[in-house]
């Protein structure tokens, strides 16, 4: 017999449960960090882009002893990790999309993100205010192309045929531009609130010019919510004209959505569009 699903949730939830219980918690209660299930992490150094990242491995629930093969989704940005592991588990009993391995890709622990990802997301130099390099997205690729990937696929039980990338912001600028520049290395991209206006959306140019067939079929997650970002980049105007872009150009192989969420921004708009997004492109 199954087991219902509140009795199904890992110890640790009934920890937490008993240990905020009124009259159970003492002042000098021991405290321990507090560990996600299925999880690990992998740390490594590129020498494409010269920093150092860690992965942050989410594993399906059963992934030790099915002996099955899995899609992998990339993630961007190590913040991330929590809610998509989260959702990993959520969909135990959702059963909203299938198993997948989920990777986030998270910059050295313990130095400031900002100024890295900026460098790594983005395709060309441009000068910014509020940012002091950028251009650094081919090398960055060249990383989760011969690095990242091989590295995952000889370690997880993954389907080499089946690899997704999620990115919010500048990671969905970086999504947006892996579809262009290596069309056949993801099957699956979510690319949130993408900074499309990068440059003065050069995103927009290569397109043209690079982005007439697709050597498989690519599913494409398109989303932005009402707000400019913090740097003022016009989001819902960028993304709407990108997915017009791509109605126009009809890439073969390409299956897209562009969803609109009003009322969420910039930042908000991950709550509403991560899962929506990947229910989507693998459903």
């Amino acid at each position: 017999m199954t087991p219902p699903p509140a009795m199904r949730f890992p110890a640790l939830f009934l920890s937490l449960a008993l240990a905020f219980s009124p009259g159970l918690v003492a002042a000098d209660a021991p405290r321990s960090a507090v560990a996600l299930a299925h999880t690990e992490s992998i740390a490594l150094s590129s020498a494409q882009t010269g920093q150092s990242y860690v992965l942050l491995v989410s594993l399906p629930e059963g992934y030790a002893t099915s002996g099955k093969t899995y899609p992998v989704l990339y993630v961007l940005d190590g913040w991330h990790f929590p809610l998509l592991a989260f959702l990993q588990n959520n969909n135990i009993y959702s059963e909203r999309m299938r198993p997948v391995i989920m990777v986030n890709i998270g910059h050295e622990p313990g130095r400031n993100p900002m100024p890295l990802r900026a460098l790594d997301f983005t395709p060309t130099p441009m000068k910014h205010p509020a940012i002091d390099r950028a251009g650094g997205a081919a090398a960055f690729l060249a990383f989760i192309e011969k690095d990242v990937i091989p590295l995952v696929e000889r370690t997880y039980r993954a389907d080499p045929a089946d690899r997704g990338l999620l990115g919010h912001s500048l990671g969905g600028l970086f999504a947006l531009y892996t579809l262009v520049e290596r069309p056949g290395l993801f099957q699956r991209i979510i690319s949130a609130s993408p900074a499309a206006d990068w440059d003065q959306r050069v995103l927009f140019r290569l397109a043209r010019e690079k982005l007439k067939n697709l050597p498989s079929s690519v599913r494409l997650d398109l989303s932005a919510g009402d707000e400019p970002d913090v740097y003022g980049h016009d989001i819902t105007g960028s993304t709407k004209d990108f997915a017009a872009l791509l109605k126009e150009l009809q890439p073969a192989n390409l299956e897209f959505r562009h969803t609109h969420y009003p009322g969420e921004n910039h930042n908000s708009i991950r709550l509403a569009s991560f899962p929506a997004a990947m229910y989507w492109v693998y459903r």
